[in-house]
């Protein structure tokens, strides 16, 4: 029930990371809509995934993190290719 407030988290921590360099994230609630209810996520788009090296991880991602656990009943995180016409077509499916 506290998904707007793990929003308010992720929102920190997707703010930190864009003042970095990262792309902008979208930051989603569904509370009081149809499907899944309390679920908050962030979702943004980059060219390739690349590891963030420690020393470069704002310090208020871990305490934004930690924060947001405290709230959270299940923690996942998913990657998908963006499935683009050039990617279809190598695939001989354009």
């Amino acid at each position: 029930g506290k998904a707007w407030q793990v929003a308010g988290c992720l929102t920190k921590i997707c703010e930190a990371y864009e003042a970095g360099g990262r792309n902008k994230a979208q930051i989603y609630v569904s509370a009081g809509l149809p499907g899944d209810q309390n679920v908050a996520y962030a979702e943004w788009t980059q060219e390739r995934i690349e590891p963030n090296a420690p020393d470069r991880v704002p310090s208020i991602v871990g305490e934004q993190h930690r924060k947001m656990m405290e709230m959270v009943t299940d923690y996942s995180l998913e990657f998908y290719e963006l499935a683009t016409v050039e990617k279809l077509e190598l695939r001989g499916l354009g």
